[in-house]
Formats: structure tokens, sequence, C-alpha cells
């Protein structure tokens, strides 16, 4: 059965995700691409246009640390901090939310526009072991300490008391409220090629109450497509 979600600010795209997606399959390079990067062949040669799919990534064969896991799928960390604060010339290097992490998938998918029937059933896997995991106390904890992680890991990369303080103090406002969240509160997000930054498929999951994005960035909002409407375009094609 389908992965259905409540919430769903990003939702009401799907001229955009329509067009991305004819963009895409318009290069004559991207099946052949597509089919290399989910086979690992070596030494192919990929096309090179901008964003475009490539044979090693950071999230290409993952070995890091993850929250969670599927049979197909990850859930891990996102590396920057969630606070604007830390970031005052690059605001849109901050989080989209206090809790912001990532799904991806084992398989050399690309991106949301090069699923098809057979590959696009990634994003309900990806969302139902979110849903999963998120009823496990251990599961919050250990994305709040990746969230602080995130904060210490920021000032040492550039050093800035008083944004670091800022950022410190703003997690703390927030701590405990992660605990009442329901993933009734959560939605899931695709950054579309070309305004994808990791050629590598990962879906965004960003808690949305106003309290959660209070103090992250809202740069991304536009570009973001909501995954369930896209997985509903890819399975509404007439082609695979």
């Amino acid at each position: 059965m389908a992965t259905n979600t409540v919430n769903s600010p990003f939702a009401g795209k799907v001229e955009q995700i329509k067009e991305q997606c004819e963009r895409f399959w318009s290069h004559e390079e991207a099946p052949v691409d597509v089919k290399a990067y989910l086979s690992n062949t070596p030494d192919h040669q990929y096309a090179k246009h901008d964003g475009w799919i490539k044979a090693k990534t950071p999230f290409t064969n993952w070995t890091g640390l993850s929250f969670a896991e599927s049979e197909n799928a990850f859930l891990i960390g996102n590396r920057s901090s969630f606070d604007v604060a830390q970031y005052p010339d690059e605001e849109g290097r901050a989080g989209m939310s206090m809790i912001h992490i990532l799904g991806i998938p084992k398989a050399g998918l690309f991106n949301g526009v090069s699923l098809d029937k057979t590959t696009v059933g990634i994003i309900d896997e990806m969302i139902d072991l979110f849903k999963s995991s998120w009823a496990h106390p251990t599961f919050r904890k250990e994305i709040l300490m990746h969230q602080r992680t995130a904060i210490e890991g920021r000032n040492k990369e550039k050093p800035d008391v008083e944004a670091y303080q800022k950022a410190t103090k703003h997690f703390g406002k927030l701590e405990a409220m992660v605990y009442e969240l329901t993933v009734d509160d959560f939605t899931f997000g695709l950054h579309l090629w070309p305004d994808n930054s990791v050629a590598h498929l990962h879906m965004h999951i960003i808690a949305t109450p106003d309290k959660c994005r209070k103090y992250s960035t809202f740069r991304h909002d536009g570009k973001t497509k909501d995954a369930i409407e896209v997985r509903d375009y890819i399975n509404s094609r007439t082609t695979a």
C-alpha cells in the first residue's frame, strides 16, 4: 500500500516536477547513465552536464553513521547546523529545520527525476523507515545528539563565539519539544535535478512546525518538491 502524509507544505508543484523530469530524460545520455550508476558499471563515462550523474558521491556505497536502516535505505544526519546564526554570509548552508535529516538509498539511484516505476518504491521505503523509527525515544535522542554535534562542527569550521552561543541557546529552547513531535509534524522533500546538491538521491526529512523552523533557512523552500507528489507523478506516467 502506498504511503501518504498529512503534512505537505511543499506540495502543489506537479507542473514543475513534470518539467524537470522531462528535461532530464530529454538528454540522450540519461538512460545509459542512470543504468550505469545503478549497476556500478566500471569506467563508465558520464555526461558532463551541471549536477549530473557521476561515478562517486559522498552518499555512494554509504559506510558512515546511520540512525536507522532498512533493506534498501539508510537514515543519516545532515552535517549542517540548523541555525542560520552560524551562517551569517551563507544562510542557505544552514538546515531547513531544527530536525532535518536525510533518507538515502543503498543502491545507485541518482535523483527523483531518474526514478521510474521499478525504482520509485524507494520513496515509500524511506518514509516508512522514518515513521517506524520515530516511535523510539533512542532514535530521537540520537538525532538530537547529532544536531548538537553539527553546531559544534560548524563552530570548528568557522569559529564565532556569539553565533555558537546563539545556536546553543536556540537548541536548548527546542530540545524538549522534539519529544512531543509526531510523524505528522514532518514532511518529506526532494531537490530535483538540476537543483540537487549531491548526485545521489537523498530525501529531506523536515520537522515543519513554525517553532522548529524559526532559526533555520527558508532559502530552499522554492526548489523543494513534495516526495509523495514526485512518486505519484512518476507512477502516473505512461512509460516505465
